[in-house]
């Protein structure tokens, strides 16, 4: 029973223990009323007291819902105050996120167009230089190499390729970097960084093919099976100028053209269009042979590849060793793809335990480990007085 039905039941019971005296005290006899006085003295005691718990039992209630309430209103005030933070926080992070976003973007054009510009000036400043210096040689052939060399040039870099079964050099896979007017050096990953960004990859490609076909020719002279792997991008088999260049100049020189391998990105090779698919065709009927590097398992088509003239297949170390045991895949990957008479090859290594997985797989390798790439002397193959070593 809820306490606000207590006050008219304790009336009730007053009432009730009055009624219930009163007739006693009528229906006694004299000397026994004073009986009935005493119980109706008891009963209203009774009354008083059951009074004065309801009271208690009302005020605890009252109390208790009032502490209740307060309890739950400050628990609302809360959540809602928390809310408000983590709302205004919210909005503040949103509002820094769109903020450094902006300035990332910005941060990112103004890289984009440094290097661009830094590739420019230095292509343009290479370009006269070893113009100038092409004159130089020509008024004046006694002049050392030393005092030939520009401040700003392109440097090539032969890093050899190892027939494990022979332990000798079989090919040689070409770097370049570029020399800063600062004394510096831009290196192979930054030079093609910047080449790609600044739309100037086909012209790079073009002039490295153009300066490697004497040093080449140079090379085979000693080693008729050698051949060259010279990287090329994307952008330069979607050129037609390129492409058009690039055959005039292995036409030109048909006696190593055999020994010209360009050196495709697989990443590279999964976004071609169709035009540069067809760039692959006309370079392969020039008598080029192609290579796929950094080449992965999924996407690799084999059959594909084997008609547009790819015959070497490049790997690098890293994704053949997990560092505990080789990949099943890869080794599988390497029966069939021998089976195509395909070339396998393994490129970056850089310790021991990598050079041992990767004789599982392939018996051509290359990378720190067996030997660094080396910078080829100045105009090594601009002339037959030049020598075609590489420097040590």
């Amino acid at each position: 029973m809820r306490a606000q039905g207590w006050p008219g039941l304790a009336v009730v019971a007053v009432c009730t223990g009055i009624a219930i005296a009163c007739g006693i005290f009528v229906l006694l006899s004299a000397n026994q009323q004073a009986l009935a006085v005493v119980v109706a003295v008891v009963v209203l005691a009774l009354a008083q007291l059951f009074l004065a718990i309801m009271n208690w039992a009302t005020a605890t209630s009252h109390e208790e819902a009032l502490h209740a309430f307060i309890e739950q209103r400050r628990r609302a005030d809360d959540e809602r105050n928390a809310n408000f933070v983590a709302n205004d926080s919210f909005e503040r992070e949103v509002s820094d996120l769109k903020r450094r976003s902006l300035r990332t973007e910005k941060d990112l054009q103004e890289i984009r167009q440094a290097s661009s510009d830094q590739f420019l000036q230095l292509t343009a400043r290479y370009e006269a230089a070893a113009a100038n210096n092409a004159r130089h040689i020509e008024e004046q052939p006694s002049v050392s190499a030393a005092t030939q060399t520009p401040k700003e040039q392109l440097n090539f870099l032969l890093q050899p390729i190892i027939d494990l079964t022979t332990n000798e050099t079989a090919h040689y896979r070409a770097r370049f970097s570029m020399s800063a007017p600062t004394g510096g050096e831009i290196d192979f990953e930054k030079l093609i960084l910047n080449a790609d960004r600044g739309g100037l990859r086909a012209s790079l490609d073009v002039h490295v093919i153009h300066q490697a076909i004497p040093l080449l020719r140079r090379l085979r002279a000693k080693s008729p099976a050698m051949k060259m792997f010279l990287p090329v991008g994307t952008a330069t088999l979607m050129s037609d100028q390129a492409i058009a260049l690039i055959s005039a100049t292995l036409a030109e020189a048909a006696d190593v053209a055999t020994g010209v391998v360009l050196e495709l990105n697989h990443a590279s090779l999964g976004r071609m269009s169709e035009a540069g698919i067809a760039g692959l065709a006309k370079i392969a009927r020039s008598g080029a042979v192609l290579a796929v590097a950094d080449a992965a398992i999924a996407g690799l088509d084999l059959a594909a590849l084997r008609k547009l003239g790819v015959k070497f297949i490049a790997i690098d170390a890293g994704s053949i060793y997990s560092g505990y045991t080789i990949a099943s895949t890869w080794q599988e990957f390497a029966q069939v793809a021998r089976g195509l008479q395909f070339q396998i090859m393994i490129t970056d290594i850089n310790n021991p335990t990598q050079a041992a997985a990767s004789a599982q797989i392939a018996r051509l390798v290359t990378g720190t480990y067996f030997a660094p790439a080396r910078r080829v002397k100045v105009n090594a193959g601009a002339s037959r007085r030049s020598s075609a070593t590489v420097a040590a």
